[in-house]
């Protein structure tokens, strides 16, 4: 997808990225924001990724990570106080770069996609902070400090699938940019006539769907073919219709040959399904504060989007027969936006922030 064309008269803003350390999602948000080509950005995080370095007018600055080299936590002694607050060199040396690279770049806004503890140093240093806002339970004090930190709120999905109780207290304050269609030409799908292929997509780990699970849910349809990607191990007493792919460079063909596709609730892995445009069954995992369930019955209650509430116990026949009379395209349509209007629903966001921390 190539960026929107930009007036090289106009200034580009300066915005600051930070991007939180968990996971792969916050760093794949702020390259789709150096993409676009409309601001001038500093990306902070722990790991620099891939890609980032050859995109113009971005750069990026490498903080210490704050947990131990295994990624296992910190202890956080006393009583808790915001989400995750140690108290030793690692934190005290992380929170020092981050305010020398501010410093060095001198943004006009800081966007934190997601940190409560961010979002509150940038604040107490004097920036105006942009904060993201994420699915599910999350009226807790740490969140609540964070949310009043922030010059703006923002989400990357639809306002028609925020939580009505957050819509009613916080939607004054919140931008919903919607949902950038992943990068790249999908893969070329089969043609699909009534087959009986699903493609499995599953997270690496302990929260994605077990062998066990799978195998149950396989002999419940054994007319149906099983393809699963991210998962390479498991019970040597699979049924011979399940076959595990492991972790796949691009699985955009794998997605699109699929007659279903069944996916974990993430962001990523919806909008790689969206993409697809194959009807699609929603499998929540196990997240803090209920983040993919709260995505998965948004999307079951606003697009008809089928979901299990888990892999076990799953009525998989009656699911499969649902998912196959959806309408394909009802993901994509539901979540995307062109490039054009997320970038200028982006830009306006930057400006309002800009303008009033100024």
């Amino acid at each position: 997808m190539a960026p929107p064309p930009v007036n090289p008269e106009t200034p580009r803003p300066r915005v600051a990225y930070y991007a939180h350390h968990h996971g792969s999602g916050h760093l794949r948000h702020a390259m789709n924001i150096a993409r676009l080509q409309a601001v001038n950005l500093l990306v902070t995080g722990s790991t620099e990724p891939d890609g980032l370095s050859g995109i113009p007018q971005t750069k990026f600055a490498h903080l210490t990570a704050d947990t131990w080299p295994d990624g296992a936590p910190y202890p956080v002694p006393g009583d808790q106080f915001l989400h995750y607050t140690p108290t030793n060199p690692a934190i005290r040396q992380r929170f020092a770069e981050l305010q020398a690279a501010w410093q060095d770049f001198d943004p006009q806004v800081v966007v934190i996609d997601v940190s409560a503890e961010a979002a509150v140093f940038a604040r107490l240093s004097g920036y105006p902070v942009l904060y993201r806002r994420m699915p599910g339970d999350r009226w807790d004090p740490a969140h609540e400090a964070a949310y009043a930190s922030a010059t703006g709120l923002f989400a990357y999905y639809p306002r028609e699938l925020e939580d009505p109780a957050y819509l009613e207290r916080f939607g004054h304050r919140t931008t919903y940019l919607g949902m950038l269609a992943p990068t790249g030409e999908p893969g070329a799908a089969k043609d699909h006539n009534g087959g009986k292929v699903i493609t499995v997509q599953t997270s690496l780990g302990g929260n994605g769907v077990s062998a066990t699970e799978l195998a149950e849910a396989a002999r419940s349809c054994p007319d149906w073919q099983w393809n699963v990607v991210g998962l390479s191990t498991g019970s040597a007493n699979l049924p011979a219709n399940v076959r595990l792919l492991g972790v796949l460079a691009d699985p955009r063909p794998e997605l699109a040959r699929a007659d279903i596709i069944i996916t974990s609730a993430g962001y990523h892995a919806v909008a790689a399904a969206a993409s697809a445009g194959r009807p699609t069954i929603l499998v929540p995992e196990e997240r803090p504060f209920a983040e993919q369930a709260a995505f998965a019955r948004a999307l079951r209650d606003t697009a008809g989007i089928p979901m299990a509430e888990s892999w076990s116990g799953a009525a998989w026949p009656e699911l499969l027969q649902q998912a196959a009379a959806t309408d394909p395209e009802a993901l994509k349509r539901e979540l995307f936006v062109s490039s054009d209007s997320f970038r200028d629903s982006f830009l306006d966001l930057v400006s309002r922030a800009a303008a009033a921390g100024s």
